[in-house]
């Protein structure tokens, strides 16, 4: 297999291939404006490397299509999107604020690594979502649907007894829930995605993130969480046709934010 690329001056021509991509090397997807033929506003999906290199992994596009294309990357690599220009901050620099926002018995340091007990994990597994911007029901299944897969992959590995899993992530799943409620306040919990058909559940994300007043940046921040809590729901039922859930999903969510907003939408 051929080596993956983790700096765009590696790449040797003017787009890249997302496949050749080295996962654990990229800062984000960038929709990065520029002018297309006739001199009108496009985008040019682009990927940013750690280093502060970029290439572009397509042609440009209009927002609904680079945004489109930006989003199913995103979703399938859990890179985050940025709109615009590239804005500070990387998911490593996230993770140290929650981690560092936790209270001291939550937390400890050990040989200059971060480690977090079973309460600290589920209360960063709220403060996750809600900065994420899930919605708070969607936030609810996705945090217990996710802690439920580490435990089970935590007790197919042997390294906890089955009965010190199972007492260990009810006791996460309940502080993860303790958190959420406190973060959220009195909004209203809704539905998750687990009862949502696809394109209901993109309209869901959009119609929060509009009573939020969020920008698009904190719109797709929270659609590309959404599509995670998304796929964490569908598999956990057991379903198939992932790829085309996200794609119904993601469009319909696009398009909803799009009219909210009071953007043309144009027929694909």
């Amino acid at each position: 297999m051929a080596a993956l690329y983790t700096t765009a001056s590696a790449i040797p021509g003017i787009i890249a291939d997302p496949a050749t991509l080295a996962p654990q090397s990229v800062r984000c997807l960038w929709m990065r404006p520029v002018l297309n033929k006739d001199s009108m506003a496009a985008f040019l999906p682009s990927v940013v490397f750690t280093d502060g290199t970029d290439c572009p992994l397509a042609c440009e596009m209009n927002d609904l299509h680079a945004r489109q294309f930006c989003q199913r990357l995103a979703a399938i690599h859990d890179w985050p999107v940025k709109d615009g220009r590239v804005l500070e901050g990387s998911a490593e620099v996230a993770a140290d604020r929650v981690f560092a926002s936790l209270d001291e018995g939550d937390r400890m340091e050990m040989d200059g690594k971060g480690w977090v007990n079973i309460p600290g994990m589920g209360r960063m597994a709220a403060i996750f979502a809600h900065e994420a911007g899930l919605p708070l029901g969607v936030a609810v299944e996705g945090i217990t649907h996710k802690l439920a897969r580490m435990f089970a992959d935590i007790e197919a590995k042997g390294a906890m007894p089955p009965h010190d899993v199972k007492k260990n992530m009810r006791a996460a799943t309940e502080v993860a829930c303790a958190k959420l409620a406190e973060l959220y306040g009195d909004e209203t919990q809704g539905p998750g995605a687990g009862s949502l058909l696809p394109g209901q559940f993109g309209i869901l994300v959009a119609d929060y993130h509009y009573s939020k007043g969020s920008t698009d940046e904190l719109f797709q921040r929270g659609l590309t969480a959404a599509l995670e809590a998304g796929a964490e729901a569908w598999r956990a039922q057991g379903e198939d046709e992932m790829d085309q859930k996200t794609d119904l999903m993601l469009d319909a969510s696009l398009r909803h934010w799009f009219r909210l907003t009071g953007r043309a939408v144009r027929s694909l």
